[in-house]
């Protein structure tokens, strides 16, 4: 079977609880999309203002992430310097995170922190990005998450076919690597996905808005 990872663009931690609640049980691994507002033209959870102080409350003690305890939570951060938010992050119990090669200018800096507290981290990369900006750093992620769309941060976006190439070239020349997608995984693009290289399927639409998601998730986990 194939490791399905169920994602969400939480608006609060009730949709967190709402959405995870349906894959407990199935899936081990989710994955929890944070959004500024400035990498992405779009906002999630905690940077919509009525969630202000939540991820405070969570950093103090005071407020327990949902589900922290069962699963392996991953964050990944589509914000602008992630440097300021990783302590905050990693005080909630996540310990796999992905870092964007093209939001910050501190990406050593910021994969030496996560794994300076025994927690998993990855370089997300966009269709339009050059793979050449991962090299630098290969030797120090545990793998690499591209992005189905430049369009990040919504869902039910279409997996834009040129990252097809890319992602072949990237796995001919990093074999051992572990590849993730997020962003245009489905039933009809899996086997297309999997056959170049991609070891991990990061969804969203296509579990949470099926009428049955556990028949969605357990379709794709054995395609």
């Amino acid at each position: 079977m194939i490791e399905i990872i169920p994602a969400i663009i939480p608006q609060d931690l009730d949709e967190i609880r709402k959405k995870f609640g349906r894959v407990l049980g199935l899936a081990k691994k989710v994955q929890v999309d944070i959004l500024d507002g400035q990498y992405a033209p779009v906002k999630s959870w905690p940077f919509i203002e009525k969630n202000s102080d939540d991820l405070f409350k969570m950093a103090k003690g005071e407020l327990k992430f949902p589900f922290i305890d069962e699963f392996l939570v991953q964050i990944d951060l589509m914000v602008l310097h992630p440097v300021e938010y990783l302590n905050d992050f990693i005080s909630l119990g996540a310990k796999s995170f992905v870092i964007h090669i093209d939001s910050t200018n501190h990406i050593r800096e910021c994969l030496s922190m996560i794994k300076g507290l025994d927690c998993k981290v990855g370089l997300g990369i966009k269709p339009s990005v050059d793979t050449a900006l991962l090299e630098p750093f290969m030797e120090q992620i545990d793998f690499v998450q591209f992005m189905g769309n430049d369009k990040i941060g919504y869902n039910g976006v279409e997996l834009d076919n040129s990252v097809i190439n890319k992602i072949k070239y990237f796995h001919h020349k990093n074999r051992e690597m572990p590849i993730q997608i997020d962003i245009g995984v489905s039933e009809e693009t899996i086997p297309i996905l999997k056959s170049i290289g991609v070891t991990s399927f990061i969804s969203c639409s296509a579990i949470f808005n099926s009428l049955d998601p556990e028949e969605s998730f357990k379709k794709m986990q054995n395609l």
